[in-house]
Parts: structure tokens; sequence; C-alpha cells
């Protein structure tokens, strides 16, 4: 397989198991409920009939069943992340290059409920994601006689499908860098050991753009405990159940799910750092960024097909229809600290770079990848 299609194939599997994980949060992550409609079908009086249940009992067990998520709070913090991945991938802080630098990084945030304890039943930690990856490129305007990097980045992933999932990725940025108090590029034994960069002043803009999809057939089960009979199922496969205790329900039908994030914003970074024997480097500092634009936008619906299973009949129940649809502004603005380590090999550099906010939830990036710096 050639180069190239082995990184697209697992950037794409990359979309595809975030977006597997968003639908998971989405199922076990929520506090507010879709209204559910309901078609009765002409058999569902007959069950009703037979069961003692009423059309308010199923209607109650499907809106249990399909859940919506607390929208604008679990939206934004979806875009939070995804804006969070875009940082320390376009802007190079500790290469120093003298005339120019291209390269490429990828970028994968969470968001971590700050109040969840080890051992806690409620709740989950991971509240929001986002992945990201790049390509790019600076040049310095030393030969100008200005201590400043200029960089650039930019990267589109059409399209893709993965089994029930597709995927879309794009990004780009624009950044400058001020050094100040940066040494000179003599070289003597001293910094051959230890050498400060400096301060670095960046800033620029971010935009990120991220679509997940879903598409596929989903099953869920719920219990009637208080039916009147005990041989009595519903499920929408058609097929009979047998004898049991309760009243059980299959719920079977097909989702679709469709969240897009598009996030721009402005960060301002004043960081350090510290190079060691030339071949390892050191930094970190202080971030802030202004969200510009840009939102989180998720559609949900689907139509389950109901099929109850009662005194050895087959009884058409009817269509269950789930429909919700939301949009979540980014959060304005926040503080990050930056820590990152790059190793140097003459004109190769490879770097992991740690980005953390302080906020409700705590947002965590961690950024990898490799440059040629000149």
């Amino acid at each position: 397989m050639p180069e190239g299609s082995r990184i697209l194939g697992i950037m794409r599997k990359t979309v595809v198991a975030l977006g597997l994980a968003f639908v998971f949060l989405a199922a076990f992550g929520m506090d507010a409920r879709a209204q559910v409609t309901f078609t009765p079908g002409p058999d569902t009086q007959t069950f009703f009939n037979l069961t003692g249940l009423s059309q308010q009992d199923l209607t109650n067990k499907l809106n249990g069943l399909f859940q919506a998520a607390g929208t604008q709070g679990y939206l934004r913090r979806f875009g939070d992340a995804q804006s969070f991945t875009s940082k320390g991938m376009g802007v190079d802080y500790a290469s120093e290059a003298t005339y120019f630098e291209v390269g490429g990084s990828a970028s994968f945030a969470l968001g971590m409920d700050r109040t969840y304890q080890p051992g806690n039943t409620q709740g989950f930690p991971i509240s929001g994601m986002g992945f990201n990856a790049t390509v790019m490129g600076g040049v310095s305007l030393g030969f100008l006689g200005i201590p400043v990097m200029v960089f650039g980045n930019w990267m589109k992933v059409p399209t893709q499908s993965y089994g029930a999932m597709r995927g879309s990725l794009d990004n780009w940025g624009v950044h400058a860098q001020l050094r100040l108090f940066g040494p000179s590029h003599r070289t003597t034994a001293l910094k051959m050991l230890v050498r400060w960069g400096g301060i670095a002043v960046t800033t620029g803009i971010d935009s990120s753009h991220m679509s997940l999809g879903l598409s596929q057939n989903i099953s869920s089960k719920f219990t009637f405990p208080n039916a009147s009979i005990p041989d009595v199922t519903v499920d929408t496969t058609g097929a009979a159940s047998g004898q049991i205790t309760d009243v059980n329900g299959t719920a079977v039908g097909t989702a679709h799910l469709n969240l897009d994030m598009t996030t721009k914003s402005i960060p301002l970074e004043v960081t350090t750092s510290l190079r060691l024997v030339t071949l390892l480097t050191v930094y970190g500092g202080l971030g802030f960024d202004w969200q510009l634009s840009g939102g989180s936008n998720m559609d949900v619906g689907v139509d389950a097909r109901m099929v109850g299973h009662a005194a050895g009949q087959n009884l058409d129940l009817g269509t269950a229809h789930v429909n919700f649809a939301a949009h979540a502004d980014p959060s304005a603005a926040k503080i990050r600290g930056i820590l990152g380590a790059q190793v140097n090999f003459l004109l190769f550099r490879l770097f992991a770079q740690l980005n953390v906010a302080n906020t409700s939830p705590t947002m965590a990036s961690v950024a990898v990848g490799a440059r040629v710096a000149y």
C-alpha cells in the first residue's frame, strides 16, 4: 500500500473512531429528553387488550429509550474540544529556524469532568473530544532584520466512509511570531550545553471544521414489569420470544446522526524555550484564545418499527419517530498552559506538546509531529 494511502486510511479510521465515541457519549451522557411521537399500527389496541398496557405506557418507554443531549452545553463542549485541537499544530515554539521550516502534526483533545472521582458510578469523565491534523510551513523575516517568523498551515480531508460512519475534516491557520531577547546564532561551548531561546510572542487565526455522520440500524431493549400476562415481548424483528416472566421490548430501526463543528479563534501566546546539549528543547508558556465565530450543530432522527408478540400472535404496533436538532455557540475565551518537548537531530525535529485549560470541564490536547527547520 502506498504511504499516502496508508496515512489517509489511518486518518479515516480516526475520524470514524471519533464519531463512534461521540455516539457513545450521546447515548450515555444525556440529561434532557426528546419528544417522541408514536404512530399506532392496526394491532396496537389488540396488544394493549392482551397485556393490560396503554399507549401512554408504551410512549413513556419510548421517551426513556430515545433521549436527546443537554443541548447547548453538551455541543459547546465538543466544539471547544475541536477548537482546542488546533493549538500547537501550526506554529513552532522551539526550532528558531534561520530561514524556513516545513512539517506536519496531529492533535487530539478531550474535555474531562473536574468533579469525576475514581469509583464514581455517576456520570462519565469525558465531556467533549476532537481530532485534527495539518501540514505547516514557516518563513523567517530575519533577512530583513525583523525577528519575526510567519507561519501558515492547512489540511483538507474530503468525506470518507467507513462502515456506517462518514466524516470530513479541514483546517487552516496563519500566525506571526515575534522573538525577543533571542540569542545570536554564534556557536560557543556554553551554548552547545544550554541555550535560552528568549521570549516568543505569537498571534494569528485558527480555523477548524469537522463533520461526522452515522446511518445504521439500532436495537434497544426495555421491560414492562407490570404487564398482566407473562408471555409477551415487544420487538421489531418479527421473531417469537417464547415464555418470559416480564413483558420486554426491543426497538429496531434506522437512525441518522449528523454533527458539524466549525470554530475560529485568535490566540495570543507568550512562550520561552531552553535547549539542552543541542539534542533536546523544552518549552512552555501561556496562551489566551478569543473565539470569533462558528458553532456546533447536531441533527438526530430515528424511525423504529414496533412488532408485538402476544398470545402466539405477531402484532403490528406501529412506528416510533424521534427527531432532534440543536445548535451551540463556542465558549467566549479561555486561558491555557503550554508545555512541550522537542528532539533535534541535524535539520529534523520531533515534538510533542500539551495544552491544558483550567476550565469546567478541564480541556487538554496533545499534539505530536515532525518538522524540518533550516
